[in-house]
């Protein structure tokens, strides 16, 4: 089957510099542990995360959101990796095209770039192809390396560049953070790419669950959350990995919840240990509201403001272990507190 998972991030971030999934992976740690993987399926996912020795950053901003090709070596790694995102360009071109090569070097197939757009691949007797797309602002360039905001004849002529008979998927980033729904314009735009062929959409980049809807026979799963990421709120904890079996004439859709340990690794999990609110039936209910309203945008401010103090709440913890001085990590905080 094909396995679809949320956002991995494989390297340490701006308060765990020494210590976070980065520095625990160069010791041996390999967060896929728990996964139960055969030769039949095929895994994907979305790296979130830059793995190359440069970087056009410098000092501590160097050492956040990357970690060094030779460490993730150490990892048995999925089969394809989406790689358009808003944290790839975060240590520059070069940086961003050295991840790509190391991914390739290690197996991996990799879309969603500038020059790969769609792979394609073989499995269960059907050809399926996957292309990758980002919509969230880059804040590191004007220029990304993979494939940013297109315009609608864009995506429509990359579609049309695949065989007909092909199971075409869209793995893209998009929506808004920590909010357990789409907006009503962000869902007319997945109807739209359903309507011009593709067959199945993957989304990401909220950091947590949203809910699915069939759409003209075929599925949208508007965010699978996370899968591999330190982030310490609850909602940011749970995700789900969606099977795909082309065996028959028609797709089998499956979901499995996921959920992220205190090492970060992922765990499949009972829908039983799953609070209500995570589940997809919730979830799905969530959908059918018209989202454009200011209560909406309010709503989205205020999850945003609680991941905020469970996160400034976590660092504060964590900071005693930290290998930054005291001084410049609390300067970094109450910067961080102000904006």
């Amino acid at each position: 089957m094909l396995r679809f998972t949320g956002d991995i991030n494989l390297t340490d971030w701006d308060f765990n510099v020494g210590t976070g999934i980065g520095s625990r992976i160069a010791q041996g740690f390999d967060p896929f542990l728990y996964l139960n993987r055969t030769g039949e399926d095929c895994w994907i996912g979305n790296f979130e995360g830059v793995a190359s020795d440069t970087s056009c950053r410098i000092g501590h901003a160097s050492k956040v959101f990357r970690v060094s090709p030779r460490e993730i070596f150490r990892i048995r790694h999925f089969d394809v990796y989406g790689f358009a995102n808003n944290h790839a360009m975060q240590h520059g071109k070069d940086a961003y095209w050295n991840t790509v090569k190391a991914l390739e070097s290690l197996g991996c197939k990799v879309f969603g770039t500038s020059k790969i757009k769609t792979v394609n691949i073989e499995h269960q007797g059907r050809l399926v192809t996957m292309s990758g797309v980002c919509i969230r602002i880059d804040e590191f360039t004007n220029e990304p390396g993979y494939w940013y905001n297109p315009e609608y004849i864009e995506l429509e002529e990359e579609l049309h560049k695949q065989p007909e008979d092909a199971f075409k998927v869209l793995f893209i980033h998009w929506g808004n953070e920590y909010i357990n729904r789409p907006s009503s314009s962000q869902k007319k735009f997945a109807h739209y790419l359903i309507d011009i062929g593709f067959d199945l959409i993957i989304g990401m980049h909220p950091h947590v669950l949203q809910g699915y809807e069939e759409y003209r026979g075929k599925r949208i799963y508007y965010s699978l959350g996370n899968f591999v990421f330190d982030m310490p709120s609850d909602a940011c904890r749970y995700g789900a990995i969606v099977s795909v079996d082309l065996g028959g004439l028609k797709p089998v859709f499956k979901e499995e919840y996921v959920w992220i340990d205190d090492t970060c690794s992922p765990r499949i999990v009972d829908e039983n240990h799953v609070p209500e609110c995570f589940h997809f039936s919730f979830l799905n209910e969530a959908l059918k509201k018209e989202e454009n309203s200011e209560q909406y945008h309010r709503e989205i401010r205020n999850e945003y403001k609680k991941y905020r103090k469970i996160n400034r709440k976590n660092i504060l913890k964590q900071m005693c272990l930290h290998p930054r001085s005291a001084a410049s990590l609390i300067k970094d905080f109450i910067k961080r507190r102000i904006v």
